[in-house]
């Protein structure tokens, strides 16, 4: 397996050499100076005393499947990412092991999309009404930042799409591919004297890698952008989005799985299990500059998704959920010589209305399940970073009020209502020090940091609503989890072409929250709390431009974790690694584009083993996985065209894309697909 990754690596690199191998040799390019927005204050990447990986989009980028948002964080050390086929389940994603509990969803991490939180106040996340073409820039904070943004035990994804328009455009995109993949897209910005205005509509469609896995969905936003004055900026956002179909194939045993990989569960086609979705939201934000000392600025928002689901049991299979989430929050920064100060507030509320009804083969019963769920936080922090000579400093913490409720609308076997305070107080030290600053050698620079943080990371709604004792109200018997995390880290950068970051971690937490399932509820999700558990783990980063036409970036991520006090009725499971996450992950890029138009991309992951139950009894083979894409770029009549191509999987190995962890009678498996390509043609007016 090593060996044909090897290989097929260098044969593809080949290729490039050959078709270009002619031409001169030309200057190494320059990487840009990266500041970070979501440390609350502006940073330096080189200076912050923290783990931050960087995506910033390219043209060619616009050439990517845009399936799932994990093609464009594949490269990040620290993150790992699953389940990118099953869209009804959506991308679960995991920082340093936080997330990877999801049962759907991602959970323990902040999602924020243009200044506005995407996440949940119950720490709940979804991306499947993000629009992955309008992409500009993805920030990833690795680590504990509750002491920033709250229920964000595991960090932070800040999402930027595109907001500047030089002169009107239009960018028109079609693409199909394996099995019925279909994407169509049309962006278009236009700029008045004070404001500007973009607009992207998509399709996407496929039949899915295996049976009963289909997925539909349409995506529309618009963005704009208003310099009331020097001094006053508004920006305003309105999304929608409609998924009449995704599709749940459900999860195989190894068996199922060997004797035919695409098939769906039995029970999965029995109840037509899948989901649609329609989702709203609207969204202001302000920055006012008073002074050279002081700025303010703010957001409101509101976001409405209504969910319909099918679930491959009668009793509560068929799910009909209302969510209405509204959000506002200020913040004050003063800046004065070497120090600046932040003081803020976020406030959020979310409603579910959340009813179950008895799934007959697919039809809708009698109602079994009434509740009205709500989550209020208000959350009030204060950051500060100071400069001293070579030194950089942070410091913040942060207070939440977490009030949730149940109300019991379900009244035939009696009054479950309940409600739950869940408050929570985090503080965050870092420092840094440029032991070989810029100037002193070239272009060179070299830091050392460390910090120290702790976290909190609430059940969501659905989690404790999801209740073993099949009443209605909360399952009282979760707790919320903790984490203290410890970091030492190393960052530099050599002539402005190669940059590097390594990280060295330990984080231990308590009462973690672990999924389980009943052999009395098969097919549901329950939760419950481990004792303890300790991760160690290393993150190598590092990017290298060493010709104007050439990039390479590799990562590399070790996690060591294990649970240190974990005992339920199954069993203990001390010393026992968690489920769903590999010990060990690489991964490799190189991007080639010449003068002429010509380009070309390569990435490549190795993901070690990985156990799918607490017990580690069962263990999922690890795997190599390239994926390459090429296209060129040339003009017609001032049009730019781009035809493209791609390929996934390259070496067609048979892998696990998703694993449900503690699956009942052994269904732990959702297959990838295997060897699969795509192409089309992109039209720049």
């Amino acid at each position: 397996m090593k060996k044909s990754f090897i290989l097929s690596f260098g044969f593809l690199l080949l290729i490039i050499q050959v078709v270009h191998g002619q031409t001169d040799p030309i200057p190494s390019q320059k990487l840009d100076t990266v500041f970070i927005q979501s440390s609350r204050i502006k940073s330096m990447l080189q200076k912050l005393p923290a783990a931050v990986s960087v995506y910033q989009a390219v043209p060619e980028d616009a050439t990517r499947q845009q399936l799932s948002l994990q093609e464009y964080t594949q490269q990040t050390p620290g993150l790992f990412a699953q389940n990118t086929n099953n869209f009804a389940q959506d991308l679960r994603i995991s920082i340093r092991g936080f997330g990877a509990r999801s049962a759907f969803g991602i959970r323990g991490i902040k999602l924020i999309v243009d200044g506005i939180p995407e996440t949940t106040p119950d720490g709940q996340g979804q991306l499947d009404n993000l629009t992955l073409g309008i992409i500009d820039r993805i920030e990833i904070v690795k680590g504990t930042s509750s002491s920033l943004y709250g229920n964000a035990s595991g960090g932070v994804i800040n999402i930027q799409t595109i907001d500047e328009v030089d002169q009107p455009f239009s960018h028109w995109k079609g693409s199909v591919g394996s099995y019925g993949f279909q994407n169509f897209q049309a962006t278009g910005g236009i700029n008045a004297e004070n404001a500007t205005y973009i607009f992207h509509g998509n399709y996407t469609a496929t039949d899915g890698y295996r049976d009963q896995s289909g997925f539909k969905q349409v995506n529309t936003n618009f963005k704009a952008n208003f310099e009331v004055s020097d001094k006053l900026t508004i920006r305003a956002l309105l999304n929608y989005s409609d998924s009449p179909e995704a599709e749940d194939a459900g999860g195989l045993t190894l068996e199922e799985v060997q004797e035919n990989r695409r098939q769906a569960r039995d029970r999965n086609v029995l109840f037509d299990t899948g989901e649609t979705i329609r989702q709203f939201k609207v969204g202001l934000s302000t920055t006012w500059e008073k002074n050279k000392h002081t700025t303010v600025a703010g957001y409101l928002f509101y976001n409405n998704r209504q969910f319909d689901g099918k679930l491959p049991f009668e009793f509560g299979g068929i799910v009909d959920l209302g969510r209405d989430y509204i959000g506002q929050g200020a913040s004050l920064t003063y800046s004065k010589g070497k120090n600046t100060l932040r003081v803020g507030y976020d406030f959020g509320y979310q409603n579910d209305d959340r009813q179950r009804f008895r799934n007959l083969e697919g039809e809708q019963g009698d109602q079994t399940f009434d509740q009205k769920e709500r989550f209020t936080n208000l959350g009030v922090y204060v950051t500060d970073h100071l400069e001293i000579d070579q030194w950089y400093i942070t410091g913040g913490v942060r207070f939440d009020y977490n009030r949730l409720a149940a109300v019991d609308a379900f009244l035939d076997n009696g009054d479950d209502s309940d409600n739950i305070t869940l408050n929570a107080v985090n503080p965050s030290i870092g420092v840094s020090y440029a032991f070989l600053p810029a100037g002193k050698a070239g272009a060179s620079t070299h830091s050392v940091y460390t910090n120290v943080a702790t976290s909190f990371e609430t059940p969501a709604l659905s989690e404790l609503s999801a209740n073993p004792s099949d009443e209605q109200g909360f399952n009282d018997a979760l707790e919320a989890q903790k984490a203290t995390s410890y970091e030492v880290g190393f960052k530099g950068q050599f002539d402005s072409t190669f940059r590097y970051q390594v990280a060295f971690f330990r984080i231990d937490t308590q009462d973690d929250l672990v999924p389980f399932e009943l052999e009395a509820f098969p097919d549901r999700t329950f939760f419950r709390n481990a004792g303890s558990t300790n991760r160690t783990g290393v993150e190598v980063e590092g990017v290298y431009a060493f010709a104007k036409a050439w990039t390479v970036s590799a990562a590399y991520t070790f996690s060591d974790f294990t649970y240190s006090d974990f005992t339920t009725p199954n069993g203990t499971f001390d010393g026992k690694a968690l489920p769903g996450i590999p010990k060990h992950l690489a991964n490799f890029g190189i991007q080639y584009r010449s003068e002429k138009g010509f380009y070309a991309s390569v990435q490549a992951s190795i993901v070690g083993l990985q156990y799918a139950n607490d017990s580690n009894e069962t263990e999922v083979e690890g795997y190599e996985n390239i994926s390459i894409r090429s296209g060129y770029d040339f003009n017609y009549k001032n049009v730019i065209i781009q035809p493209y191509i791609g390929v996934n999987n390259l070496l067609n190995q048979a892998y696990t894309d998703n694993v449900r962890i503690n699956a009942f009678g052994g269904r732990f498996f959702e297959p990838a697909p295997r060897f699969n390509g795509f192409g089309g043609i992109i039209v720049k007016i």
